[in-house]
């Protein structure tokens, strides 16, 4: 089997066209392919309660686009049905033999799959015919056998949970911890510390502690359950 990370831009598709012109993300975790349509379940998480509804509002006058059911609703996300036309990307999936393996992620116009492939021919094939009508980068390929894929959809409701904390980061905690990730901060021994992240964003080393901790806590403790789930 082989699973691709695919960083898609689709003109004709509603959740990349509202994405990029409002402050919101889509998530989505569960599929139904239907003969008329592609049935999606997931999350709409906007900056706030107003842009939440303006995103609603406007994938309604989207084309390709059917019906949007809230499921349920808590300030600035909310979980939702939506209905579908098959994208020209989506075609060009399915034709090949493939399929969905994860979730997928759209914010600022651009959306984030994971497909799988039962053969390198099917992947050539595939994207072949995505190059014709669509923008896309190959984040990531590789090829994992059944039971590293069993894992995987196993794990995948508290995978989301845990996407779902990191999106819900504020601003200077995503970008501390991006910042203090990168830089080395977390190797042995350390390429950079808490003095120097504290100059680079121009606050006190005691505010980029209490970030990154804030950070950690939020992401930690679905780390926890993911390894809760692994046999001793």
């Amino acid at each position: 089997m082989y699973i691709l990370t695919i960083d898609m831009l689709q003109y004709d598709c509603p959740f990349v066209n509202t994405s990029d012109d409002l402050e919101v993300s889509y998530f989505g975790t569960y599929w139904d392919f239907k003969a008329e349509c592609f049935v999606v379940r997931g999350y709409i998480i906007a900056k706030d309660e107003e842009e939440l509804q303006n995103a609603i509002h406007a994938l309604h006058n989207q084309p390709k686009f059917h019906r949007l059911e809230v499921l349920s609703r808590e300030g600035n996300v909310a979980l939702a049905k939506a209905e579908i036309d098959y994208t020209s990307a989506m075609n060009s999936i399915r034709k090949n033999g493939g399929y969905i393996v994860g979730p997928f992620y759209v914010k600022n116009g651009s959306e984030l799959w994971q497909v799988g492939f039962d053969t390198k021919e099917d992947v050539e094939r595939a994207l072949y015919d995505l190059e014709k009508d669509n923008q896309f980068t190959i984040k990531n390929q590789n090829r994992i056998t059944v039971e590293e894929f069993s894992k995987i959809f196993s794990y995948s409701s508290v995978l989301a949970d845990l996407m779902k904390e990191i999106e819900n980061l504020t601003l200077t905690e995503r970008r501390i911890l991006k910042a203090a990730i990168k830089r080395g901060f977390y190797e042995n021994p350390r390429k950079v510390n808490v003095t120097q992240l504290a100059k680079e964003f121009g606050i006190s080393k005691a505010g980029v502690s209490k970030n990154i901790r804030r950070a950690e806590k939020k992401i930690l403790r679905h780390i926890e359950k993911i390894l809760s789930l692994e046999r001793e």
